[in-house]
């Protein structure tokens, strides 16, 4: 322990930059409140997140500082584990390339992330450090925010119900913003010890430390200002385009309603020139992830809902078009446990088949990324239903293979795809193969996720069209 007390210097650097890893928690804590997710895709986000590693590796830097001058090193050592369990979780999801091992080591992930938050917590607690009040308060907030953030997330994960885990999503990001008091705690704190300090070294202001508070003031400025107005603007209500707006008209817009409530938005396109004496295929079409919402629109411009509109396509391949919307913090596969749609898109197929000539033994389910994954899903959970399925950069549960080896697929993946794995749609090929099967395989060695044009390009209508159930 050092003997020799902390300039009020450092004690003004520390005390400005919890305040402005407060502010920054803050706004991203209401953003997440408000928009979920959905905030990793703002174009803002890396650079936003890139402010806040800044500020927390400062913020935490002098705190280590302070806590091995004061002869606190089990706290200053925890807080240094809790820090790079925090660089390595944004590490992961701001590179794309380690995003995959993101996806598949997510509860790994997320209980490290509790568990290094409670063990920095309790060293404030029962370690020497826990002899300053406001510390400990910190740490005992960061205990209980950390446990509580745990055990949601493990419920989470053991539901099933898709409004239990929305609720529960609610709940954790209400325990997120409520995170915030810990560091509000350390600003007290700091303020009294430099209170304590009743002589000032006269030292002249150092210019590095006030270049770093000025860097990180401008970058809280405009960076945050950034941000936060495209969460506010993602928030607002979807304002379809002309082209949304004229496909609209062309079909009825209809929600299914369960008995306990819940509902999906779903749009459905009749065969031209419909004859209700006729029965016509059914074509599943699922979107990708940027067109979820409870706007019953924007499903229309995210493909493959454009393709199968085409004026050409619906003249040659007549059939009805059931396009749902996936509401915002839900999918259409319920992938790493996820919360899913999926019960209500069946229970409304089954209504379809109920009061429209639809023939059932030509279903057909075809999907893009998101919508790829719930394609596969969908097979999966009920391949007695459809005659033939297109994933696109999707993947699913190898372990239910032997339950597709009757089912016509034809999927297709980009090799070099960071978003979805191609090993994703490999390891369900080849489990099929392996199972009896024989699915059709499309893979493009020089592409990324973006592959729909040339799967547009492939006959897909043609091959979905020739197929049928038995």
């Amino acid at each position: 322990m050092n003997t020799k007390p902390l300039s009020k210097d450092f004690y003004s650097f520390i005390i400005f930059f919890l305040s402005i890893l407060i502010i920054i928690s803050v706004i991203q804590s209401v953003a997440l409140l408000v928009i979920g997710s959905a905030l990793m895709g703002l174009e803002s986000f890396n650079t936003w997140i890139w402010l806040a590693l800044g500020v927390i590796a400062v913020t935490n830097g002098a705190a280590i500082r302070y806590l091995r001058h004061n002869g606190y090193r089990l706290a200053a050592v925890a807080c240094l584990v809790s820090v790079l369990a925090v660089f390595f979780h944004y590490a992961l999801i701001l590179n794309r390339e380690l995003r995959v091992f993101y996806q598949e080591h997510y509860h790994a992930v997320a209980f490290t992330l509790f568990g290094t938050a409670a063990l920095w917590g309790l060293s404030l607690i029962f370690t020497k450090a826990g002899e300053k009040r406001w510390l400990r308060l910190g740490g005992i907030l960061t205990v209980f925010v950390s446990l509580l953030q745990a055990v949601i997330f493990f419920l989470y994960f053991q539901v099933g119900e898709g409004s239990t885990k929305l609720l529960l999503d609610k709940a954790s990001r209400w325990v997120a913003l409520f995170g915030i008091l810990a560091p509000v705690c350390f600003v007290v704190h700091f303020r009294q010890e430099d209170k304590r300090l009743t002589v000032s070294d006269n030292k002249p202001a150092q210019t590095l430390p006030a270049l770093i508070k000025l860097a990180a003031f401008l970058g809280l400025l405009f960076l945050g200002f950034n941000f936060s107005v495209e969460a506010f603007r993602y928030s607002m209500p979807y304002k379809p385009s002309a082209t949304e707006l004229r496909h609209s008209k062309a079909m009825e817009s209809y929600h299914f309603v369960d008995k306990s409530g819940d509902s999906l938005g779903y749009r459905l396109l009749k065969p031209l020139d419909y004859d209700s004496a006729k029965r016509y295929p059914l074509i599943v079409c699922l979107h990708h992830g940027g067109a979820h919402g409870r706007d019953n629109i924007r499903q229309l411009s995210a493909d493959p809902a454009p393709f199968l509109m085409e004026e050409g396509n619906r003249t040659r391949y007549p059939a009805f078009i059931f396009m749902p919307q996936c509401p915002q913090g839900m999918g259409f596969s319920g992938a790493y446990g996820n919360a899913s749609v999926d019960s209500l898109v069946f229970r409304t197929i089954r209504q379809l088949q109920g009061r429209l000539p639809i023939d059932n033994k030509r279903i057909c389910v075809l999907g893009v990324s998101g919508g790829g994954y719930g394609s596969w899903h969908f097979i999966s959970a009920h391949p007695e239903m459809f005659a033939a399925a297109v994933p696109i950069c999707g993947g699913g549960e190898p372990k239910y293979a032997p339950k597709l080896v009757n089912v016509p697929i034809w999927a297709f993946h980009g090799a070099r795809d960071k978003l979805a794995p191609v090993s994703h749609s490999r390891d369900m090929i080849a489990a099929i193969r392996k199972a009896g099967g024989n699915p059709k395989y499309t893979e493009y060695e020089f592409a990324g996720h973006g592959i729909w044009d040339n799967v547009r390009k492939e006959g897909i209508m043609e091959w979905m069209f020739a197929q049928h159930k038995e």
